[in-house]
């Protein structure tokens, strides 16, 4: 099949163009927050759906009372998207640390190889963490735990820290089995950082 600039994944469905009020509001604050309307936005699921779900990631990611920061948060997110290999998700997680203040040479090494990264030494707990539960979740042990324990993460950050890796690994695998693009945006978006 040829690829058809009005879908934005493999399904052949062309993408919504008169989104219902729910969505709508999602591509406003896509627009709004990150310069364009994310791929994944625009796939015709049903609105009631796609709002529980990605309410909870704007839960998880962007809520006055997240527990970790919103560098660490996005760390995990872009730790399981390259563990993945997400295409988007890669491209738009690398955007986000950035803009929460990672310099950009040593983003460059993080997305060739996050275990060479300069990272704090909670950090590299919370990225071996998401690594972890991504690549081995049969493996997954309370000696986990208490590895971010060790590096002072509350119950609480814990919890948050389990949910951000589940819902992007969902997300990745929605991508995937989708065919989702990456957004023209968020490679300019990358570039321009």
């Amino acid at each position: 099949m040829t690829d058809n600039p009005n879908r934005a994944s493999w399904l052949r469905i062309d993408n919504l163009t008169k989104p219902a009020p729910v969505i709508a509001a999602m591509w406003e604050e896509s627009q709004k927050r990150l310069g364009y309307v994310r791929e994944f936005l625009k796939m015709p699921f049903e609105p009631d759906r796609l709002s529980l779900f990605q309410g909870y990631v704007n839960r998880l990611m962007r809520s006055d009372d997240c527990l970790l920061s919103g560098l660490e948060r996005e760390l995990i997110a872009l730790v399981v998207s390259l563990e993945n290999r997400c295409e988007a998700c890669i491209i738009t997680h690398a955007g986000a640390v950035e803009a929460y203040g990672m310099e950009k040479r040593n983003l460059n090494v993080l997305l060739a190889n996050w275990r060479r990264a300069k990272l704090s030494e909670r950090e590299r707990a919370l990225a071996e963490f998401a690594s972890d539960l991504t690549e081995h979740c049969e493996m997954a042990s309370e000696n986990d735990l208490d590895e971010l324990r060790d590096v002072g993460l509350s119950e609480a950050e814990i919890l948050e820290t389990v949910q951000i890796v589940a819902i992007f690994n969902a997300t990745n695998r929605l991508n995937a089995g989708l065919g989702i693009k990456v957004d023209d945006g968020a490679h300019d978006a990358l570039r321009k950082g």
